[in-house]
Order: structure tokens, then C-alpha cells, then sequence
């Protein structure tokens, strides 16, 4: 039986994570923030209907999913170099076949068969199980922060790019760009950086030295303490965070604002949250990273509130900057509580496993506003909703904080 192997002090740091952090910010602006331009009326919105464009995004979410599992036990065994690049080329035939859809089962096609299973290849969770094999701890919260801090400039640099090209060469042109941006990143950082990278051990034993560590088999004989109270809780967030991607320009659209002021709003909600993105996983090396995490949760609260109605120019205004400096912390410290609560030979596996859960949270959060916006209760109705998340997510992980402390 091989002994655990702690990973290496420092495996080429800004080898590994710099070009890793563009290749996800790259498939995040494109899959995201991308798609939160292409709906809209003056794009593909102009053809196809607000609820197929969110059924078809809310699908590939789900596609996603069924490939989250597989691809975190090849990630454990082999890394992640050849995930990486079959994501680029997925998500590039995926857009490319959405710009030649003229009809919406094809629309359906492009993104549940192509975009989802390479997005779930292409963005944060293949990342976050690379750093868990090739840094310390301290180390890795480090890059998680980096990598976050990084691809928080994908909104301001997708959302305004992605406008222009719209309004310059249409929004099919614009798609086959978006899925060739990926294509090449992707491809050149499997190609380049990701060939330094260390090759994971195949551990049969759990990590002892690491927090949590004595459960990282629990996969093996059930989930361990809090992981499915916890990963309910990290979906219903992410259900919320997801729907504001899709549908925060949309949304202050139905309210009366010009779309390319909103659209400019949504931009500069990257650059506000680039503080917290990298600061609050570095402060979980001293604080406790889940009490972290539920402080986001209630610091944000007030934002969503200010979406429910938002036909006043200064409820536009407080969403976006208070939404701004606090959603992007969220996915980096979710990553940390699982490094912290989950860490050892079988990580990559349980962050599929909880990938799923999350897929099926950020498909239900769009489809969900998507749908209740074109109901006579209209978007005040699905922004309440996600109020009402978050207060399940925050009561959810403290019950799976106690359960994780007794057990």
C-alpha cells in the first residue's frame, strides 16, 4: 500500500497557476458573462425566446454535471492537462454550432451536448482539484485566491467586448469568437503550462496530516460529516450568483434602464469584486473558512433585496456595487471549506460528486427567474426567490458546520 505523499512547497507556481487562471477566466467570460449579452433582445433574444436561451444555458448546466463525477476520478488519477484541452474543443463546436442554429432544438443541441460537458471541463472545479494536488495548504488558499482574482476580470472584459462585437458583426459571429477564445486558450495552456505540472499519486490512504483528511475515503463507505448539507448549501448559492450572471442585465433591461448602461454596471461588478476575491481566501490561512463563507452569504443578502423591485436608478446602483464586492469570494472559499473539511486522495472526486449538486442548483436558479420573468409577477417575483435561497443556504451550513464539528 503507498504511503500519502504531501504535495510539493511550490511546484512552479506562476508556471501552473497564472496561465491556469486565463484559461478559466477565458471559458468564464465566454460561457458566462458572454451569454449574459447573447440573450438579450439585440442579440440572439432578437430570434429565439428568453426561455428557450435559458432552457438551452440551464441544460448545458446540467449536461455538465454528468460529466463532473467522471472527469474529478480522471483528475485524481491523471490531472488535468488532457481534461482541459478536450473542453476547449468542446465548447468551441459547442458555439459554433449555436451561431449556426436556425431552428431550437438545434440551439438545445449545441449547448446541452457540446457547452455543457466542456464547460464543466473548462472552468473552476478541474482548477481547484490541480491546486489540491500540487500545493501545501497555506499555498494553495493562495491560489485559489490568484485564480479568482484573476478571472474576476472576465466581466469587465467580456460584457463590454462582447456588447461592440454584438452590435459590429452580429451576435453568430460573436459566438464562433467567444468559442474560439477558448479554444486556443485552453489548448495552449494544456499544451504549455499544464506540462510541468506534477503527476498525482495514486494514494490508497488518506492524507492524516491534513484537515479533514481521515475522510477523504468517506466516498468510499458513504459522505462524510456535513458534505451533503453542505453541498445543498453551496448550490442554492450558486443557483442565486448563477441567475444574477444570466439575467442581471436583462433584469434592470425590464425595468426601464438603457441595456448598454446595465450592461457597463455589470461590467464594473468584476473590478469591485476583485478585493474580496483574492483577500478572503489568503484571511482563511487565520479565520475559520465556513464562518467566512456565511458571512458573505448575509453581507449579500441586502444586494438581492435591492433587485426585487429596482425601477429606481439608486436600488440599480446599490445592487451592482454591494453584489460587486462580495460575489466573487464565494467560489474560492467553497473551494477552501472543501480543502479544509474534505482534503485527501479522493478530493477530486467529491468535488464532482458536490459539482453536481451545484450544477443542478446553477441550472435551476436562470431557468427559475427565466421562467417567473415572463409570468404576470415578472422579475420582482424571481428575485425574491433568491432572497429566500440564501436564507436556506445560510441555515443549511450551519447545520453542516455542527455536524462536521461532532463528527
Amino acid at each position: 500500500m503507498s504511503s500519502p505523499t504531501a504535495p510539493s512547497p511550490d511546484p512552479g507556481f506562476r508556471r501552473l497557476v497564472y496561465p491556469l487562471a486565463l484559461s478559466v477566466g477565458v471559458g468564464f467570460g465566454a460561457i458566462l458573462y458572454g451569454t449574459s449579452v447573447l440573450i438579450t433582445s439585440s442579440a440572439a433574444g432578437a430570434q429565439f425566446s428568453l426561455s428557450l436561451l435559458s432552457l438551452a444555458f440551464s441544460g448545458s448546466v446540467l449536461t455538465g454535471a454528468a460529466a463532473a463525477v467522471p472527469v474529478g476520478r480522471y483528475a485524481d488519477r491523471h490531472g488535468i492537462r488532457a481534461v482541459v484541452a478536450l473542453g476547449g474543443l468542446l465548447v468551441f463546436m459547442g458555439f459554433l454550432g449555436f451561431a449556426v442554429s436556425s431552428s431550437g432544438w438545434q440551439v438545445l443541441a449545441a449547448w446541452w451536448l457540446l457547452i455543457g460537458p466542456g464547460s464543466t471541463m473548462v472552468l473552476f472545479e478541474p482548477a481547484f482539484i490541480a491546486m489540491q494536488q500540487w500545493f501545501t495548504r497555506e499555498q494553495r488558499n493562495r491560489a485559489a485566491g490568484t485564480l479568482t482574482l484573476i478571472t474576476g476580470l472576465a466581466g469587465p472584459e467580456f460584457i463590454p467586448s462582447v456588447s461592440y462585437l454584438v452590435e459590429a458583426f452580429g451576435w453568430r459571429t460573436t459566438a464562433v469568437l467567444l468559442g474560439a477564445s477558448v479554444l486556443v486558450v485552453s489548448g495552449l495552456t494544456a499544451g504549455w503550462a499544464l506540462r510541468a505540472a506534477p503527476v498525482p499519486q495514486r494514494l490508497e490512504e488518506p492524507e492524516s496530516a491534513s484537515p479533514g483528511g481521515a475522510e477523504a475515503q468517506g466516498v468510499k463507505r458513504g459522505l462524510p460529516a456535513g458534505f451533503l448539507l453542505l453541498s445543498i448549501a453551496v448550490a442554492l448559492t450558486m443557483a442565486v450568483l448563477e441567475a444574477f450572471n444570466v439575467h442581471r442585465i436583462a433584469r434592470f433591461e425590464a425595468a426601464g434602464f438603457d441595456p448598454s448602461v446595465v450592461a457597463w454596471w455589470a461590467a464594473a461588478v468584476g473590478l469591485l469584486s476583485l478585493p474580496a476575491r483574492f483577500l478572503l481566501p489568503v484571511l482563511a490561512n487565520r479565520l475559520d473558512s465556513a464562518k467566512l463563507y456565511m458571512g458573505l452569504t448575509v453581507l449579500i443578502i441586502p444586494a438581492v433585496l435591492l433587485a426585487v423591485r429596482g425601477t429606481e436608478a439608486w436600488e440599480m446602483y446599490g445592487h451592482f456595487i454591494l453584489f460587486g464586492l462580495l460575489f466573487g469570494a464565494f467560489i474560492p472559499l467553497q473551494a477552501v471549506i472543501m480543502s479544509d473539511w474534505y482534503s485527501g486522495a479522493t478530493f477530486g472526486t467529491l468535488m464532482g460528486i458536490q459539482a453536481v449538486g451545484i450544477a443542478l442548483g446553477r441550472a435551476a436558479g436562470p431557468a427559475a427567474v427565466g421562467w417567473l420573468a415572463e409570468t404576470p409577477w415578472g422579475y420582482p417575483s424571481g428575485m425574491a426567490l433568491l432572497v429566500l435561497l440564501l436564507g436556506l443556504s445560510l441555515g443549511l451550513l450551519l447545520i453542516a458546520a455542527r455536524r462536521r464539528t461532532r463528527g
